[in-house]
């Protein structure tokens, strides 16, 4: 990083139209708001000060922090970059970086980057090499084949690398409770480990947000421990789910299926171990958890479901299930001293006894302040059967937390620490005020919003059917009858080629089976395959229709004809009866606040510009947003969505919208002809 004053003249004949950038890129075309996110990017890394970025799709974000780090990376700072995807980490490293590294001048050698994942990706080679006393995974002729692959000299030990699919990989992932560390007769060739050590040694290194804020906690308890580098500068893409990251790395959850789990595979280890013991394990978690399964209601508080009696005689449970995992842990611990074979792997599952012993009471014991207590039912399908309840501690507020483990940082005697948060989602309102309250932000920071580059305008419709009526606040056949004609009139138009996006599952549900018998075309719905598969599926069928919930709001990216409509059901407020969105909510009007202003709609707000994010993903992409959500057009707060949408031209009236498709349709085939029409030769 240039210590002079031109810095940002540097950056602007790097981005320019004759700068590194357009040299390296074919068809690169200079983006001011680019410039003026990387500039934002720098100011930060330079003055050691927060900054806020918001960048519309196509600005080309990720070389807009890129090249900053870089640049600091060459003056002796270390840049951790962190975002929420595995998929963006794998684009990062094996895309985005090289290509700027190459366009820095001198960075190709100098700069050390590295990748690092939460350990459950990588290959455990202790749990490998016990697999062959499993009863269950030794009968797998795969474990020959990940076998073979471990012992390759390029093998990452990365499940993203493996060749296989293989459904028990948690069976040979990395755990925090089956880590020896050093103590490990495979600790030199340990994936993880030499993960964690050219991470150590790199000027950037890219995570994800878990995994950063995992070592976060870490160092709020000892500042000189963690796993990653010391560190100047931190750059949070993807950073909109912040809070939602951090409340489940700081809060605790603990499954109905955890403890049957581990029961599984210590009788699958061919141990004499105490069969009463274990059984009665079983039969106390199946009362611990019974009463939760039996509630009607996907996710609910849990002093809600439980009279006294059953809260009092859950106690007694907890205290039962706790004394028999010491117990169970004291005999692993035993066992371990004579099968010297397996004493790794029984003192692994002897630390898995104790830390769930440590976290059952949190969750039943005396309510700690600050943190909402509350459970969710799993959903059932057809490769998890069993209902599953997942009991959760969550912080109401994470704003503390981070304050005294980040952004404190930054105000480190002499060393200028930053802090970039950026994502295409990150305002609301034309302002950052939302997420600095909701993160613990304050003081002077550097903040820029740029937009997209892309002819939004020209390219896109906002359609809002005015004559349908206002969503019910519960699903009415009715409404839902009404709205799936309008989906069916709009896929006929578009033949197709179209994201439905839902809030709720029954809606999705109810309208899959109308859509069933009314549209020709392929239909795929969450739930019924796992999402990358499904987003496969959909773009291999050419017109398809993909139905999903929150999982394909963001972070899917299909260019191109093959999706040409999005239709949103209805504003993506946050359910009300959610424990924690109830908890949040009460916070706020305790605190003298309106909880609707501060966190319903600004929340709202940046959903429904992820959920509308989804159609434009280049400078070709045309078609239309339908959101069927009359309070746009009626509620006084409906001009605050509209406003900071990108600026397509809007529409609530069908004949404005067929005007506009076949406006589309025409220059499209008129295209086309010029194109396919041969070059008459010159009159001689």
């Amino acid at each position: 990083m240039s210590t002079g004053k031109n810095w940002q003249q540097e950056l602007e004949q790097l981005f320019g139209p004759d700068g590194a950038l357009s040299r390296s890129l074919t068809g690169y075309e200079p983006r001011q708001e680019q410039v003026d996110v990387a500039c934002a990017i720098e100011q930060s890394m330079r003055e050691g000060k927060i900054c806020l970025a918001e960048a519309g799709t196509g600005v080309g974000k990720s070389l807009a922090y890129l090249i900053p780090a870089v640049r600091a990376a060459l003056a002796g700072k270390v840049t951790v970059v962190s975002t929420y995807t595995l998929g963006l980490q794998e684009q990062l490293v094996r895309k985005d970086i090289p290509l700027a590294m190459q366009v820095v001048p001198y960075a190709k050698n100098r700069v050390k980057v590295s990748l690092l994942k939460g350990r459950a990706n990588y290959l455990c080679l202790l749990a490998l090499h016990n697999a062959k006393n499993d009863l269950f995974l030794s009968t797998d002729p795969a474990l020959k084949q990940i076998e073979r692959w471990s012992m390759q000299d390029s093998c990452s030990g990365d499940v993203a690398d493996l060749p296989i699919a293989y459904s028990s990989w948690s069976d040979l992932a990395s755990t925090q409770d089956s880590c020896p560390a050093a103590d490990c007769p495979y600790y030199n060739r340990c994936f993880y480990y030499q993960a964690r050590n050219l991470a150590q040694e790199s000027q950037l290194v890219v995570v994800n947000h878990a995994l950063f804020l995992s070592d976060l906690a870490i160092r709020r308890n000892e500042p000189n421990a963690g796993f990653l580098p010391a560190y100047e500068h931190v750059v949070m893409d993807e950073a909109h789910q912040l809070e939602e990251t951090a409340s489940r790395t700081f809060g605790l959850e603990f499954g109905s299926t955890r403890i049957p789990a581990l029961v599984e595979r210590l009788r699958r280890m061919d141990i004499d171990l105490d069969e009463e013991r274990l059984n009665a394990l079983e039969l106390m978690n199946s009362q611990l958890f019974g009463n939760f399964a039996q509630v009607n209601r996907q996710e609910f508080l849990m002093q809600d479901v439980l009279t006294a009696e059953e809260q009092v005689n859950n106690t007694s449970v907890v205290t039962l299930i706790c004394t028999s995992l010491a117990e169970l842990a004291n005999e692993l611990l035993d066992f371990a001293k004579t099968e010297e074979g397996r004493k790794e792997i029984l003192e692994g599952f002897a630390r898995s006894c104790v830390r769930a012993r440590e976290e059952l009471p949190l969750l039943f014991g005396e309510a700690k302040e600050g943190m909402v207590r509350w459970g969710e039912r799993g959903q059932a399908n057809r490769r998890n059967p069993e209902l599953r309840v997942v009991l959760h501690a969550t912080p109401v507020s994470v704003a503390d937390i981070l304050t005294q483990g980040l952004w404190e940082r930054e105000k480190t005697a002499g060393r200028n620490n930053s802090v970039s948060l950026i994502s295409a989602t990150l305002a609301n309102s034309g302002g950052f005020e939302y997420l600095q309250n909701r993160l613990g932000i304050s003081g002077e920071t550097v903040e820029r919003i740029v937009g997209s580059p892309f002819p939004f305008r020209e390219h896109a419709l906002l359609y809002v059917p005015a004559h349908l009526p206002e969503p019910p606040k519960t699903m009415q056949t009715h409404y839902i009858d009404e709205m799936s004609a309008e989906i069916v009139r709009l896929l006929n138009l578009t033949e197709g080629r179209a994201f439905l996006l839902f809030t709720a599952r029954n809606t999705m549900n109810a309208v899959h089976e109308i859509l069933q018998t009314s549209v020709p075309y392929p239909l795929f719905k969450q739930g019924d395959m796992p999402p990358a598969k499904l987003l496969d599926e959909f773009r291999r069928s050419g017109n398809g229709c993909l139905m999903g919930l929150q999982t394909f709001w963001e972070g899917v990216d299909v260019r191109g004809e093959a999706l040409s409509l999005v239709v949103i059901d209805r504003l993506p407020f946050a359910v009300p009866d959610s424990p924690v969105t109830q908890a949040r909510t009460r916070a706020i009007t305790e605190a003298g606040g309106d909880w609707f202003q501060e966190f319903s709609l600004p929340q709202a707000q940046i959903r429904l510009k992820q959920g509308f994010g989804r159609l434009i993903r280049t400078q070709d992409d045309l078609g239309i947003v339908c959101i069927l959500d009359t309070r746009m057009l009626t509620k006084r707060y409906g001009n605050e969505f509209v406003t900071y949408l990108p600026p397509a031209t809007r529409a609530s009236k069908w004949s404005r919208v067929e005007k506009f498709w076949r406006k589309h349709q025409q220059s499209q085939v008129q295209s086309a002809q010029a194109e396919s029409e041969p070059e008459t030769e010159p009159e001689v």
